[in-house]
């Protein structure tokens, strides 16, 4: 999950380079398809495989691994025990400062329903509630610092997207599966996704945004209820878009986000409720970015690197910025936080 170089300081994760300077690559192998979490400085990995090489099949892992980012942007690593399940395509998310959740995904079985929690203060991963249906690419919500809420999801099933949302109360150990929900109204403004955005954005509402519908992008927002079970319709994306493994991240008044599909920043106002797109393409796949202390620098020299990772990132407090996993994170998200 985690490379070395041999000059500065610098990591590279899935088309992200972090660091002061561009270096050169030692060796890598291309890691695809886990999940990461941040919990203040520090960056959770877990999961993800390898696609078929050297008449090996595709390979799915267990690792975990922990980056902690220090003053000065310099890094320091840390192997955790491994998952119970090996997965790729699940989601990862953070609880507590303390608890992190696994769901879904897939592996040599194809999609798989189990879901596990890592104690970070203990440093033990243990199996918890399964989901209702095998599935991967969850959009899953922490409410409350109890809750989990799982929305949709894909498999290789008919229809493939998944229009289940269903919660677990993570402080009842004795559940087997997690719980159904049922909706008591607003069933029109809900639709089979994958891809979709989700934050809590106060007591009795989650924000609902974006994702596939039939291969599409949609542009669609609801808010969810969870205490009356309950959708409506919400203000629509500037731009139809998909948000794969995209954390959101709440900024004073503002919610931001990278869309997938195409880079672009989204900015949900909290006051108005009212999304805006804050800036075009500010990631690109085919030629990549590097990103320095206070200036974000396009470089064509990156592109064999960018073209190769593909990690995820979630929100930052940094003063310097850096770029994760097809999310770039940079000086303009730490100016609006501090407006």
């Amino acid at each position: 999950f985690v490379f070395f170089f041999k000059q500065k300081t610098a990591y590279e994760m899935q088309r992200g380079l972090v660091g002061s300077e561009m270096c050169i690559r030692d060796s890598y192998e291309t890691v695809y398809l886990f999940d990461s979490v941040q919990i203040k400085n520090q960056i959770y990995f877990t999961g993800g495989g390898l696609p078929p090489a050297d008449g090996k099949g595709e390979q799915f892992f267990q690792t975990a691994l922990r980056l902690i980012i220090l003053p000065g942007m310099d890094t320091k690593t840390e192997k955790l025990p491994n998952m119970k399940v090996s997965r790729a395509n699940h989601t990862c998310v953070a609880l507590t400062s303390n608890l992190i959740y696994v769901v879904g995904g897939c592996n040599s079985k194809a999609e798989i329903p189990s879901c596990e929690e890592f104690n970070i203060e203990k440093k033990t991963w243990r199996e918890i509630a399964y989901l209702n249906e095998k599935k991967m690419w969850v959009s899953v919500c922490p409410v409350d610092s109890k809750f989990l809420y799982a929305f949709g999801g894909s498999s290789n099933l008919k229809p493939k997207e998944s229009e289940m949302i269903e919660f677990l109360d993570t402080q009842d150990p004795t559940k087997k599966l997690w719980t159904k929900v049922t909706l008591t109204a607003g069933k029109e403004h809900w639709k089979r996704c994958f891809f979709t955005g989700c934050l809590q954005i106060s007591p009795d509402e989650i924000l609902l945004f974006g994702g596939l519908v039939n291969k599409k992008e949609v542009s669609e927002t609801t808010y969810f209820n969870p205490k009356k079970c309950t959708m409506t319709q919400g203000p629509s994306l500037q731009k139809a878009d998909a948000f794969y493994r995209m954390k959101p991240g709440k900024y004073g008044n503002e919610i931001l986000v990278v869309g997938s599909c195409e880079g672009d920043l989204h900015s949900y106002n909290l006051g108005e409720r009212k999304w805006n797109i804050v800036k075009k393409n500010i990631w690109n796949p085919e030629i990549g970015f590097a990103v320095k202390a206070d200036t974000m620098q396009r470089s064509d020299d990156f592109q064999s690197i960018s073209s190769k990772f593909n990690c995820i990132a979630v929100s930052y407090t940094h003063l310097r910025a850096h770029e994760t996993s097809l999310h770039l994170v940079c000086r303009l998200l730490l100016e609006k936080k501090n407006e």
